[in-house]
């Protein structure tokens, strides 16, 4: 009995041969992958270099922030050969965050903060190097102390002012971090500004201790940081819930601190404090010459509450003086 031959099909068998020697390799990438999971991924890119060599695209994005002329201009640009970069960025960082798709690198004082940002095709690759430090671009080495960390903390604010929600997030904390610093090395203007931009919202929240013990701080030499002590010290950055006053005693000296300085708004608060009665006995006559004074300095809208308190006979009394 004859048997018939079979003649094999070239066409299949180049198929066949391409699926062989095809399967290993995705096997071994599919397997290279540390995890779906991008937290447990962005472990590995951090702290694994044949991770990073494996899942960075080339050539890299990078987005860089450089000071030219005292001001501020941004530079993107593509690398092929990014390591020594990225060798940098994530060296020995103090705080590493994970957030969407994205891993923050920054330091404690707002010198460091650089953003790693992936993408995921079939295993997640860093498609994204951004570096926002601005400790190296740093005011005058004979700056005041202080000064070079309220400036930066400035320009952190500056370009949060351009870029996108989850940029400006980190923008906003690095700020917070600087002008902290800029605290801590003796600065009044850096403790306002933490103050301010903590109680902002736009930034951490502090606890109120830390944010009264700043504002006391910058009150004796900056007449707007007495002011918001005075109120701080009423509502606790509450602003929503209306309420007695916490401390009315300290609020009115720390008010009264800010209307020595010459602030207007804080003589016209001081008006209102005297023609209500609030933190302080009510004084329609001192009320009365506090307006008087805080318009005399450039204070507007005034004018109703001074005609207010004249209406109910009050005159001015130049024995009865604001402070």
């Amino acid at each position: 009995m004859n048997m018939r031959r079979h003649t094999p099909n070239p066409m299949l068998a180049r198929v066949l041969l391409a699926l062989s020697l095809a399967a290993p390799a995705l096997s071994v990438q599919a397997a290279s992958c540390p995890s779906e999971d991008f937290e447990i991924f962005a472990q590995a890119y951090v702290t694994q270099p044949k991770v990073r060599q494996a899942h960075t695209r080339l050539p890299l994005w990078l987005r860089q922030v450089a000071l030219e002329k005292g001001k501020l201009v941004e530079h993107e640009s593509n690398s092929k050969s990014p390591w020594d970069l990225l060798n940098t960025a994530l060296k020995s960082p103090e705080i590493v965050t994970r957030l969407p798709h994205a891993v923050l690198l920054r330091d404690h004082d707002g010198e460091t903060l650089r953003i790693l940002a992936f993408e995921r095709k079939g295993c997640w690759f860093l498609d994204r190097l951004e570096d926002w430090s601005l400790g190296a671009l740093g005011e005058k080495s004979d700056a005041p102390l202080g000064e070079r960390a309220y400036q930066r903390g400035n320009r952190y604010k500056e370009l949060a002012l351009k870029e996108s929600s989850s940029t400006t997030v980190a923008l906003l904390e690095a700020a917070l971090a600087s002008y902290l610093q800029g605290a801590r090395e003796g600065s009044a203007k850096a403790a306002y500004a933490a103050a301010g931009l903590s109680l902002s919202g736009e930034a951490p929240r502090l606890d109120n201790s830390r944010i009264q013990s700043l504002l006391e701080s910058a009150a004796p030499t900056i007449p707007e940081a007495g002011l918001t002590l005075a109120n701080f010290y009423c509502d606790q950055g509450d602003y929503d819930t209306q309420r007695p006053c916490a401390n009315p005693q300290a609020s009115l000296n720390a008010l009264l601190g800010a209307a020595r300085l010459g602030l207007p708004d804080a003589l016209a608060e001081l008006g209102g404090a005297y023609a209500a009665g609030t933190i302080a006995p009510q004084d329609p006559k001192r009320a009365l010459s506090c307006y008087q004074q805080a318009s005399a300095r450039g204070g507007e809208g005034l004018e109703p509450s001074i005609q207010r308190l004249r209406n109910q006979g009050v005159t001015a009394d130049n024995t009865v003086p604001c402070l």
